[in-house]
């Protein structure tokens, strides 16, 4: 039990959570099933995250297998990602991603965000501008940067730009709704 491992006692927790030492010791013993916002308060007290907690109680899958018509993905304005695998450990985030850009289209973004992004290029060519610095890409070239700063790539090529991507952690905004 999180609470006694961190050496917390019943009474310190309940009042911080707001909520009676005998609704914690049936919340903890399983009588009953507290509202999400008793559980967050619980976790706060605990200082817990609540996503830590569910981490804790979903087991991992020792393989995680994602056939073709079973991912998630995005196709948007001449770009598809599509979410080949995904890390099934929650201590480890990782993704691996299908980006595909068409002709002359264009993806990125102008404040960046947490991480790094690598990528293999399987077929095309684009251009990838990390700052004000740009980077050409073709077939069987690798690229890692730092996903914080600005960045964006362009197909410059005559067909399609394929590669084989990553975000660490993975950046999830990109793979909404199919459109």
């Amino acid at each position: 039990m999180y609470r006694e491992k961190t050496r917390k006692n019943q009474s310190e927790v309940a009042s911080r959570a707001g909520i009676s030492i005998s609704m914690l010791s049936q919340i903890e013993r399983g009588v009953v099933s507290p509202s999400i916002d008793t559980l967050v308060g619980v976790c706060n007290a605990l200082g817990l995250d609540m996503a830590d907690l569910f981490r804790r109680i979903t087991p991992d899958a020792p393989v995680r297998l994602q056939r073709p018509g079973q991912r998630l993905g995005t196709q948007h304005n001449g770009v598809l990602f599509e979410q080949l695998a995904v890390s099934s450990h929650a201590t480890f985030p990782a993704e691996l991603l299908l980006l595909e850009v068409k002709t002359g289209k264009r993806i990125g973004l102008s404040s960046g965000h947490e991480g790094i992004e690598m990528g293999y290029v399987l077929e095309g060519k684009a251009v990838l501008t990390v700052e004000a610095s740009e980077y050409r890409l073709a077939e069987g070239d690798s690229v890692s940067f730092n996903a914080s700063l600005p960045h964006g790539l362009i197909n410059c090529g005559k067909k399609t730009f394929r590669a084989l991507w990553t975000a660490l952690p993975p950046h999830k905004d990109y793979l909404g709704e199919e459109t």
